[in-house]
């Protein structure tokens, strides 16, 4: 278990100077940002007809693939003198604390 201040002294970029900052846990999931390099590729090859190498393979099922025992934490900092708010993630842990 991880325990987490809920007040940490951080660097505000607004302001340009360390503030201690009020630290929320994040609870929205992640956003997907665009698609990955593989995806791209992959969509670019799919148009015609043919064999389409490594993606004509069949998927890897789930039940090969090992799934994680842990996800990545998010904190949302906000500076107490200008109100500007920002996420910062945290490493992998299974239990987050607020203390």
């Amino acid at each position: 278990m991880v325990k987490i201040p809920e007040t940490m002294f951080k660097y505000c970029p607004k302001c340009g100077t360390h503030k201690t900052m009020k630290v929320k846990q994040e609870k929205t999931a992640r956003r997907k940002t665009g698609m990955s390099a593989t995806a791209r590729k992959e969509k670019l090859r799919r148009r015609g007809y043919g064999n389409l190498g490594k993606y004509s393979k069949r998927p890897v099922t789930q039940t090969k693939m090992a799934s994680k025992t842990s996800k990545k934490v998010d904190l949302r900092l906000s500076c107490a003198d200008c109100g500007k708010k920002w996420v910062l993630s945290y490493p992998r842990t299974r239990r987050v604390e607020m203390v």
